[in-house]
């Protein structure tokens, strides 16, 4: 079985290894994402091929990328669009629970379609009244703690 050690030592040498990469290639990539994605990916094929692969430390690399991923769209998008951290962080949830157990949920579909649904009903009607200040309080909830 891998275990966390050897998952340490393998996200350390590919580390080391995309920082090699970005000094010589000029690659815009971060090293410890993407070190960690590497590292779940194949995590997660071998779990797949049933190799004796605990899904529960997929699950935590996978999570650490859906974090990282966030930390990138914000630096990324418009404020406007910091709205939408919510119903994306739900969809790549719920779309990494669906990798590792191999079932769709229709309860969960549903749960962050509405949201995904009420966020653009606040984003593209926000710019009067009561949902302007509810968009400015959910962009800023990230910011003031």
């Amino acid at each position: 079985m891998i275990d966390i050690t050897l998952v340490l030592v393998g996200i350390t040498i590919l580390f080391a290894v995309f920082i090699a990469l970005r000094t010589v290639f000029s690659l815009n990539i971060c090293a410890l994402c993407g070190a960690v994605f590497l590292v779940w990916l194949t995590l997660l094929v071998l779990f797949y091929l049933d190799y004796a692969i605990d899904p529960v430390l997929v699950a935590l690399l996978m999570g650490g990328s859906i974090v990282g991923s966030m930390y990138l769209l914000e630096q990324k998008l418009k404020e406007e669009y910091q709205l939408f951290k919510l119903p994306y962080y739900l969809t790549l949830v719920f779309i990494v629970y669906t990798m590792l157990v191999n079932k769709i949920y229709v309860g969960a579909v549903v749960v962050f379609g509405l949201v995904w649904l009420v966020t653009f009903l606040i984003h593209v009607s926000g710019s009067t009244g009561k949902l302007k200040a509810v968009g400015r309080r959910i962009i800023e909830c990230c910011k003031n703690w």
